[in-house]
Order: structure tokens, then C-alpha cells, then sequence
């Protein structure tokens, strides 16, 4: 007699999978998405901060996205400013 299995979850039936859906239809990334929506989950509250996550669209998923973007950008705009600096240093004798 073969061991029982678990059945295997649906693909795409979640509430997280719409989350991905929307926000990869939008040009985010997966990855990147399901950490903002887990970070906003521990912050909102597991099953009650999915309303706040789904309303208006993900609006406040999108947010967060964005912000994590432009952050993203201003680290890397400050360390490439901090190596063009370094590299051209000029000595003086």
C-alpha cells in the first residue's frame, strides 16, 4: 500500500498569488513582492492586514513597492557617488 500524500495545493489560489499576479503584471519582482507583502502582514496582522493590503487595488502594497525602489536607488546613486570619489582622488606633491 503506498503512503498517503497530501494534496497538493492549488496553483494560483491564494490570496498572496493574486498579490503576485497584479504586482509582476505591473513589472514588479516576485521575490520582491512577497517580501513587502509579508513585512506588511506582520505589521497589519496576518489575516486581518490582507484588507488593508488588497484595498484600492494594492495601493498600499504599491506604495511600499515604489518606496522600496526609490530607496533602492538613492543607496546605489550614494555608493556610486563614494567610489567615483575614491578612485578619483587626486594627490598632491
Amino acid at each position: 500500500m503506498e503512503p498517503s500524500r497530501r494534496p497538493l495545493k492549488v496553483k494560483g489560489g491564494s490570496r498572496m498569488d493574486a498579490a503576485l499576479d497584479a504586482m509582476t503584471a505591473l513589472g514588479f519582482d516576485k521575490k520582491v513582492v512577497h517580501q513587502t507583502v509579508n513585512k506588511l502582514l506582520k505589521v497589519y496582522g496576518s489575516n486581518e492586514g490582507w484588507v488593508f493590503i488588497e484595498d484600492g487595488d494594492y495601493r498600499l502594497l504599491i506604495d511600499q513597492l515604489l518606496e522600496a525602489q526609490q530607496q533602492d536607488q538613492v543607496t546605489h546613486s550614494l555608493l556610486l557617488l563614494f567610489i567615483l570619489q575614491a578612485t578619483h582622488t587626486t594627490y598632491i606633491v
